[in-house]
């Protein structure tokens, strides 16, 4: 009688252990499968610059290509985008946008496409180029220049100054000056599409062609 009890109770702990393992194991894949479903944010930033991209392609033609990308387009749309999924990688939401206007279906980057560098060698050259044209006020302001690359040739100037969000007046005058300076020739390889001045907060004040 003993004996028998005790065969019962093995198999019953048995069943539920394997009861409990299959429990954690369908627990484990769903939450696997809910991972490979959350996009990175450079994965959304793509899709969201394709739609626009196609939008735009569906409602002017072929012809939006070379709108778009010899000529800036899909950068410029970028900055005016404002949403969560261009700031998050403002380079894949260009690739998905020139994809777009090309009629191309979406092929989503597996990496961040966007490449921020810090480049002091420039700042310093543009503040002596403002304090030699007597826009010393103006320049002394800029306090950090960072290239931001989006595509192979396409990048954008963020500018990060002391300003606050009272002083546009005074961010658009130091834009003014900027683009005057890098129009002289004074650029890095590659085409600059816009500045960008930033607060000191890190907030965009605003942008401006180049």
């Amino acid at each position: 009688m003993k004996a028998t009890v005790r065969a019962t109770l093995v198999v019953a702990v048995g069943t539920l252990q394997v009861f409990l393992a299959g429990c954690g194991s369908t627990e484990s894949s769903k939450g696997s499968s809910l991972s490979r479903h959350m996009a990175a944010p450079f994965v959304t930033a793509y899709r969201a610059g394709h739609a626009a991209g196609k939008t735009v392609y569906d409602s002017t033609g072929k012809g939006a290509m070379v709108r778009e990308s010899t000529w800036g387009g899909c950068t410029r749309r970028a900055l005016n985008a404002r949403t969560r999924a261009s700031e998050a990688d403002r380079g894949a939401w260009v690739q998905g946008c020139l994809d777009g206007v090309a009629n191309e279906p979406t092929a989503p980057p597996t990496a961040t496409v966007t490449h921020r560098e810090e480049n002091t060698g420039l700042l310093r050259s543009f503040r002596a180029w403002a304090d030699a044209h007597e826009w010393r006020e103006s320049g002394r302001h800029a306090t950090k220049l960072t290239t931001v690359r989006l595509t192979a040739r396409d990048y954008d100037i963020e500018l990060v100054t002391d300003y606050g969000p009272d002083n546009r007046e005074a961010a658009q005058e130091l834009a003014r000056h900027f683009v005057t300076w890098w129009d002289g020739g004074h650029g890095a390889d590659g085409i600059a599409r816009n500045v960008l001045v930033m607060g000191g907060d890190g907030t965009r004040l605003l942008h401006r062609r180049i």
